[in-house]
């Protein structure tokens, strides 16, 4: 009697382990049919009651096949129920577990799609190995969509561009034309986003705007000709028909293309300024003429033209970010024309003030054109420095076109420490450490400086 008890308690457990698998299998096929039927919130409790059947199935029994399945179908499930924390460890021990298993195909697939979002690498790794071992034509553009999202989220543009050609979703529409826009292909990139503007989908149409600003200033105009007719197309919103895109947005757009476009194509950058300032009245037009001024103080080539920028502007309002990066500029500006007011021509100092104000021009406050002018004045006014040839190869990447002429000048010096260091005289060397270590300690002396101005997206 007592072993045919021993007996039944463990066929009891074996069927009760039996039953919480087969659970877990029915619940798993139940909520993908609640997904396919767009029913989420049934698809939701069944994948959190077969995580429980799953896990019961899997403490009972972790080893043998039918333990491992039960391992996958709890990842499975974590993984569907956004709880991708647990998914991929119990993903992972599951592959690692039973890598030959039938079903380890969609094993992969849930593994990818938890790692997209906290492991990019992982996730890109795991595709590509479901890619080498898929035959299945639908499992491997679902495969490939995906893959191709990853690798353009991770700036992998041509193998995103690669992995997504011939996709015609939109997701995959909008990440290689990102990709391709980003490879200065931006041509190719407007083809492929006309279906997508045709059907009127929405995009974050301002990501596309800045890439082909940046890169093409008429495939630009191209794009926000063709998001015109957004603004004109309506649609029914709450009893009105409203445009599917506002005046305020397609400001935004052309303040971003400006924005993206004003350190290489400085021109175009003001023709969207101006098309900009002719607009409604909104944010993005307040924060296009801030940026425009803005413009103007970067683009100082002179002192006197950095007085005549910042002469107009008091105190800014305060809560535009436009104002609030213009600010930053003007207390720099000011600060550099106030420590420049201080200085005569000719003074024993001036060399050394020159080349600061010409470091912080050109570094902190973000104008190359008026760091050349300062690197210029020691040339000029102080023709007698040990500065003057480090000022001439300074001025060489501001002023590219003029750089066999200043290197030349420059080598012209052949007594200068700088220059005889530079052909190896090791007495020069510690002159030129020596002259190094006054510059420097002349900047310390001159206290702190105003804060840098903060990085704004247009810094020309």
């Amino acid at each position: 009697m007592k072993r045919l008890a021993i007996v039944g308690v463990l066929l009891v457990a074996a069927c009760s382990w039996s039953n919480s698998l087969y659970q877990a299998r029915e619940l798993t096929a139940s909520a993908q049919r609640a997904e396919r039927e767009h029913n989420p919130n049934e698809a939701q409790t069944d994948w959190g009651s077969a995580v429980v059947k799953a896990e019961s199935a899997y403490a009972r029994s972790p080893r043998g096949k039918r333990g491992v399945e039960a391992l996958w179908l709890a990842g499975q499930a974590e993984s569907q129920n956004n709880d991708c924390a647990r998914a991929v460890p119990t993903l992972q021990a599951a592959l690692f577990t039973a890598p030959h298993a039938r079903w380890r195909q969609h094993l992969l697939l849930d593994l990818g799609l938890c790692a997209e979002a906290s492991d990019r690498p992982t996730a890109i790794a795991t595709y590509t190995m479901l890619l080498a071992s898929s035959p299945d034509s639908a499992m491997r553009r679902t495969v490939l969509l995906h893959q191709g999202h990853v690798l353009a989220l991770q700036g992998q543009w041509a193998d995103a561009e690669v992995a997504l050609a011939g996709q015609d979703t939109v997701p995959a529409r909008a990440d290689r034309a990102m990709a391709l826009a980003h490879l200065g292909r931006d041509r190719e990139a407007l083809a492929v986003l006309e279906p997508v503007i045709a059907a009127g989908d929405s995009l974050r149409w301002i990501d596309y705007v800045e890439e082909m600003a940046r890169q093409d200033p008429s495939a630009a105009d191209t794009l926000l000709q063709r998001l015109q007719h957004l603004t004109a197309d309506s649609e029914l919103v709450k009893g009105h028909w409203q445009p599917r895109v506002t005046e305020a947005q397609q400001s935004a757009w052309l303040l971003a293309a400006a924005q993206a476009a004003s350190r290489l194509h400085p021109a175009a950058a003001d023709r969207w300024l101006a098309a900009l300032a002719g607009r409604d009245r909104s944010s993005a037009v307040t924060d296009g003429r801030y940026f425009a001024a803005q413009l103007v103080i970067l683009r100082s080539a002179s002192i006197g033209e950095l007085k005549a920028a910042v002469a107009p502007f008091g105190v800014l309002p305060e809560g535009s970010l436009g104002a609030y990066q213009l600010s930053d500029l003007l207390i720099y500006g000011r600060w550099i024309i106030a420590r420049d007011s201080a200085v005569t021509v000719g003074a024993a100092d001036g060399d050394l003030a020159m080349f600061t104000l010409g470091e912080l021009a050109r570094d902190s406050l973000g104008a190359p054109t008026l760091g050349a002018w300062f690197f210029a004045r020691i040339e000029r006014d102080w023709p007698q420095s040990p500065y003057v040839p480090k000022a001439l190869l300074a001025r060489i990447p501001l002023e590219p076109d003029s750089a066999a002429a200043l290197l030349a000048r420059a080598q012209s010096y052949r007594d200068n420490p700088y220059v005889a260091a530079a052909n190896g005289d090791i007495a020069s060397q510690l002159r030129v450490a020596r002259l190094e270590y006054v510059l420097g300690q002349y900047i310390d002396g001159w206290g702190r400086a105003p804060h840098a101005p903060r990085s704004s997206q247009g810094r020309a």
